[in-house]
């Protein structure tokens, strides 16, 4: 009687195939914790003229141009979140669809309004930081772009 064991069978180590799961596991599991939501920016609009200036971003997460934008405001949060809102208009709410078609918005744009709600800039799709800086600066007088 023959078996299927030939003398050319290799055997690979357990430690081996631990170590390539684990890995395997690890590699999934930072590609899905990269793909989660990076929010701390509101999505909620009806603060729109209730005192302080609004700097809105129209996301779709259809699109990537947003993604690079939204970084941009997350960074503007922190340094300038006490004086001006930092809003999103999401494209999967209804709210942030009339935004955009109200101010022909596209997702990466952003739109500044002042205190009462009036259009100061935009929809203006940035390329850098200072970019955004420059525009709050329309809002924020004391605002530099070289913080």
């Amino acid at each position: 009687m023959t078996t299927t064991k030939g003398k050319g069978a290799k055997f690979i180590p357990v430690w081996i195939k631990t170590v390539f799961i684990v890995l395997l596991l690890s590699g999934v599991s930072i590609a899905a914790w990269q793909q989660l939501p990076r929010t701390g920016v509101s999505t909620d609009l009806s603060v729109i003229g209730t005192g302080k200036p609004t700097l809105v971003l129209t996301r779709d997460t259809n699109f990537v141009g947003g993604g690079e934008v939204l970084d941009f405001l997350r960074k503007a949060q922190t340094e300038h979140g006490e004086r001006v809102y930092l809003r999103i208009a999401h494209q999967g709410q209804a709210d942030g669809l009339a935004f955009s078609s109200e101010h022909k918005s596209r997702d990466g744009d952003l739109v500044l309004l002042d205190a009462t709600g009036d259009i100061l800039a935009g929809p203006i799709l940035p390329q850098s930081y200072p970019d955004v800086e420059a525009l709050l600066s329309q809002a924020i007088p004391e605002t530099s772009s070289h913080d």
